[in-house]
C-alpha cells in the first residue's frame, strides 16, 4: 500500500478565508496531528508514503523527512512530481504521474487529502479528512480499518 500524503488540512489544520468554512485557529502550530498519523501507519510497516503536499515544492526530500519521527521518515520514498496548477483534477494526475513513473501503478494507494476538488468525481482512491479537524481520532480509526484490509 501506498500513502500519498498531503499535509495542510491534514496534519495541521487548514483555514483558507472565504474558502475554508469555519474557525481559524490563530497560533495553530504546523504538525499537531503528525503523531496520531505516525501511530496508525507504525502499524503497518508495509505502508510506504509519497508526498503530494504542495510543501514538497518548497523543501527538499530530506527536508519534508525531517518533519516526521525517524521511523516513519525513512518510509518516505518520494514526492509527486508537479503538474500546472490549471491541470485539471491536478492531485489525482500527480499520483497517476508517479505511479506509472515508479512502475507500480498495479499497488492499492490512497490520496490522504483534505480537498477533493484536486481528484476526479470517480477518483475511488481518496481518503478525504476534514480540513477543520485534520487528521482526528475519526480519521485514525477509518485509516487504520483501510489499512487492516490490505495488510
Amino acid at each position: 500500500m501506498i500513502l500519498f500524503l498531503d499535509f495542510d488540512g491534514v496534519l495541521h489544520l487548514e483555514f483558507i478565508p472565504g474558502i475554508t468554512p469555519g474557525r481559524a485557529r490563530v497560533g495553530e502550530e504546523h504538525f499537531t496531528h503528525l503523531p496520531a498519523f505516525e501511530a496508525v501507519v507504525r502499524d503497518f510497516p508495509g505502508v510506504d508514503i509519497v508526498i503530494s503536499s504542495t510543501w514538497r515544492l518548497r523543501h527538499s526530500l530530506d527536508e519534508l523527512r525531517a518533519f516526521f519521527s525517524p521511523d516513519i521518515a525513512g518510509r518516505i520514498i518520494g514526492v509527486t512530481p508537479e503538474l500546472p496548477r490549471n491541470h485539471p483534477e491536478r492531485r489525482e494526475g500527480e499520483i497517476r504521474q508517479w505511479l506509472d513513473g515508479a512502475g507500480r501503478t498495479d499497488e492499492p494507494f490512497l490520496a490522504i487529502d483534505d480537498w477533493p476538488p484536486l481528484f476526479s468525481q470517480d477518483f475511488d482512491a481518496l481518503f478525504w479528512v476534514s480540513p477543520e479537524e485534520a487528521f482526528d481520532d475519526a480519521a485514525a480509526l477509518r485509516l487504520r480499518a483501510i489499512l487492516r484490509e490490505f495488510a
